[in-house]
């Protein structure tokens, strides 16, 4: 009887304590999520005011990884010439991590 009444009140503790902890991994899923974009002038390396893809790859790939690096390099390049110009990267970055904002009515 005494075993079944700690595995009862061990069985609720890790009931309780789920939430807490699936919480918290959440709050560090998102802090990693609002990481700021690095300026373009960092990006472009050869300083042609452009920046090509192997210049944002090379840059991005410890952060997120080569083959998310490649994808989002070219939802960036809105023209598909390969590089992407001030305008196309601040446009992109600009998005990246904002969700859509409830409006107060």
């Amino acid at each position: 009887m005494k075993l079944s009444k700690i595995a009862l009140c061990a069985a609720l503790v890790a009931a309780f304590s789920m939430p807490f902890t699936a919480q918290a991994a959440k709050g560090e899923r998102k802090n990693k999520k609002k990481a700021a974009a690095p300026a373009f002038s960092t990006l472009d390396k050869n300083s042609d005011s452009s920046i090509s893809k192997d210049e944002y790859v090379a840059a991005m790939k410890d952060s997120i990884g080569e083959e998310t690096a490649n994808t989002q390099f070219a939802s960036m390049d809105k023209d598909n010439d390969g590089k992407l110009s001030s305008e196309e990267y601040s446009a992109s970055a600009g998005k990246k991590g904002k969700g859509k904002k409830k409006k107060n009515n």
